[in-house]
């Protein structure tokens, strides 16, 4: 990331503006009145990035709005959808057994006009597959995620890019749960800004059974250290907190888009 991109920025006082963060590269106008918000992504660029000039294949986004304003407010989001989560190595949980890991997904950035808070465009900091978590009948969207499911984040190198999730998981069945894929509903949590990182709030998920629905409760628990006043972004979803849903296993006729 080349500058803080967070909070609000005024296109007047500075012209044009560029910034990147993850594999998105941004610049930002303000002319005639009017907002030009231009991307690409790190596999769009064919050469070294023009902080001034964005490359012919960038999409474009532009603006006009009934409050002719040339600020605009940068903030961390959450994905639009659920993440089927794959760990990059199998954790077998054994009966009775309650663990905490850490799984770290990419963050989305949400631009808006600072004086009303009307959103502009919403784009996600890593380019995601989409894929399908359930059956073709009884399922949902999601984006498909890779993570190491970390027990200790203490020596990991910080990205600015990256959410840091904690998640306690408690196998309450009788047999092992076999922690490959998992369906975390990312919509229902908050982010909060913490020495220079992004921490959600805690979930919890009790695995019941391969053919029970786990519960799945947002605790809001913050990790230790982090305060309601270092709030960020509130979820997208104000749902209930707590829910029985199915969560580690894609039944064997899910569909797949895009892996």
């Amino acid at each position: 990331m080349n500058e803080n991109i967070w909070g609000n920025i005024s296109l007047i006082d500075q012209g044009k503006r560029y910034f990147s963060i993850g594999d998105l590269h941004l610049w930002l106008a303000y002319q005639n009145d009017e907002i030009w918000i231009s991307y690409a992504y790190e596999s769009d660029l064919e050469g070294p990035v023009d902080r001034d000039h964005p490359p012919k294949n960038a999409e474009w986004s532009r603006w006009a709005h009934k409050i002719s304003s040339s600020e605009l407010n940068i903030r961390p989001v959450f994905p639009d959808l659920p993440l089927v989560v794959h760990s990059e190595y199998t954790l077998k949980i054994s009966p009775k057994t309650q663990i905490q890991i850490y799984t770290r997904i990419p963050i989305w950035v949400r631009i808006s006009i600072a004086d009303n808070d009307y959103q502009l465009i919403e784009l996600p900091t890593a380019k995601l597959s989409r894929t399908w978590f359930g059956t073709p009948t009884e399922g949902e969207l999601c984006y498909h995620a890779v993570t190491k499911a970390r027990r200790d984040l203490s020596d990991v190198e910080q990205k600015p890019y990256l959410v840091s999730c904690p998640i306690t998981i408690s196998n309450r069945s009788e047999g092992e749960l076999n922690f490959e894929h998992f369906c975390f509903r990312v919509e229902r949590l908050s982010m909060y800004g913490y020495n220079n990182a992004f921490w959600a709030d805690e979930t919890q998920i009790i695995f019941q059974g391969e053919d029970l629905n786990s519960d799945v409760i947002m605790t809001g628990k913050l990790y230790d250290g982090i305060t309601k006043d270092q709030l960020l972004s509130p979820p997208r979803k104000n749902i209930q907190k707590s829910l029985a849903t199915r969560t580690f296993k894609i039944f064997e006729d899910a569909l797949t888009f895009g892996r």
